[in-house]
């Protein structure tokens, strides 16, 4: 699922709106979408390790924006404007990873 282009499509979605909060720290916005993905807020390892690897990420994709662009072009949702593309991608990471997880995924 991680890199099925729906699952990287909604990723990307959920990005923009973990973006789009006004006023929101990195360490608000990995709240935010905990909030909303799983209804409860990341533990402390949790935090470190998502906004480790959105540090990461972000510093890859403004050395590689080409690769940014590619990301914010899968699927058929238009990509807002108004977004640094590096910094999309590398949250669209995160999303990903909160997509994934156990936890986020419904298991009949």
């Amino acid at each position: 699922m991680l890199n099925d282009p729906t699952y990287v499509e909604a990723a990307r979605q959920f990005a923009t709106r973990v973006l789009q909060q006004e006023g929101a720290n990195n360490e608000q916005r990995l709240a935010f979408a905990f909030q909303q993905a799983l209804n409860r807020d990341p533990h402390k390892n949790e935090q470190s390790i998502l906004l480790d690897l959105y540090e990461k990420h972000l510093a890859e994709y403004q050395a590689d924006l080409p690769s940014a662009k590619l990301l914010a072009k899968v699927g058929l949702a238009k990509t807002s404007a108004n977004l640094d593309v590096a910094e999309l991608a590398a949250w669209t990471t995160v999303t990903r990873v909160i997509l994934n997880l156990h936890e986020t995924i419904t298991r009949y």
